[in-house]
């Protein structure tokens, strides 16, 4: 008996490892992280940008970026403006004394007091039919990075042989960092109900000609998903196994 059922165990495994198997792509929804029933229209409020070295207009490209890829996946209607709210605050502030390099500690504390400044922030509402309004802060800079990297070469031996060299050598490296804090701002009473910071960077070798507006497009690529995700409901690409 104690025969009959190891041989009965050895072809049932083998049957089931012969069994073919087919991978069935499947979606998973991904929701929101904040509730967005409340809402049907959004509104870009704005960012305030660090000093750099740069001559982008990073919040303009930040701005139009949001704008269009909401559009694109979101049922709310996205309000154009032509100068956001935050800066129109920001200029004001600046109008009033606060201005110049000795200044630069108050100006980011008065930035984040605006952020916060829930009163500010209804007022817009109002203004704009009480959307979700999207703001924050982004930094923007380039920074060099020289060190060892590998490399290989071909060379010929002294019998005119080519031979596969491997070693690391010293070179510059040229670097954009890109760090951006959103606050989602419930335009019907000025709350901030969502806030996220995320930090990217890209090196580029020395023989590489990148310019920087297209750098700050690819770390923005990486940056845009998880921004998208927090007010629109994404699909999650993904495979099952089954066995037949």
């Amino acid at each position: 008996m104690r025969r009959s059922l190891v041989s009965t165990l050895i072809l049932t495994v083998m049957g089931t490892a012969c069994a073919p198997v087919v991978e069935v792509p499947i979606e998973s929804p991904l929701r929101s992280r904040i509730d967005m029933r409340a809402f049907s229209r959004m509104l870009v409020g704005g960012f305030a940008t660090e000093p750099s070295d740069i001559d982008i207009d990073v919040e303009g490209e930040t701005i139009r970026l949001l704008q269009n890829q909401l559009r694109a996946q979101s049922r709310l209607r996205v309000f154009v403006i032509d100068r956001s709210p935050l800066q129109a605050e920001i200029a004001r502030a600046a109008e009033a004394g606060i201005e110049g390099p000795a200044d630069r500690e108050r100006q980011i504390a008065d930035v984040d007091a605006v952020l916060d400044d829930a009163a500010f922030w209804r007022r817009v509402g109002e203004e704009y039919q009480q959307p979700l309004i999207i703001a924050g802060k982004l930094g923007f800079v380039s920074h060099d990075q020289p060190g060892f990297r590998a490399d290989e070469r071909v060379v010929s031996d002294r019998y005119g042989m080519p031979r596969l060299v491997r070693g690391n050598r010293y070179a510059a490296r040229k670097g954009f960092s890109l760090t951006a804090q959103f606050h989602f701002i419930d335009g019907r009473n000025g709350e901030t109900m969502h806030k996220e910071k995320y930090t990217e960077e890209v090196f580029y070798g020395e023989e590489q000609k990148v310019s920087p507006l297209s750098s700050y497009f690819e770390l923005m690529d990486r940056l845009l998903p998880n921004v998208l995700g927090v007010v629109s409901t994404r699909k999650i690409q993904s495979t099952r196994v089954l066995m037949e």
